[in-house]
């Protein structure tokens, strides 16, 4: 059992560690304009039009290679707000 003067913290998964650089987007706007919708397709390339209205945050993490003359691996982490 911890104590309550412990200070060890669970381990990071690798792969939240694995980039090179991270960028945060919040997509903000009215109610039904389709921001979960663009979450949805830009992080998992999927769409359904039965979405229920987000209540508080949802967020999605997708990390992506970016090809330039170097190799740069990205974290996007897109949260969708109401």
């Amino acid at each position: 059992m911890a104590s309550a003067n412990d200070t060890r913290q669970a381990p990071k998964d690798a792969a939240d560690q694995n980039f090179d650089y991270m960028f945060k987007l919040l997509i903000i706007g009215n109610s039904s304009v389709g921001k979960t919708s663009f979450l949805f397709r830009y992080a998992d390339d999927s769409f359904t039009s039965a979405f229920v209205s987000t209540v508080g945050i949802d967020f999605k993490v997708k990390t992506k290679l970016v090809s330039l003359e170097i190799h740069i691996s990205t974290n996007f982490k897109v949260r969708d707000v109401t």
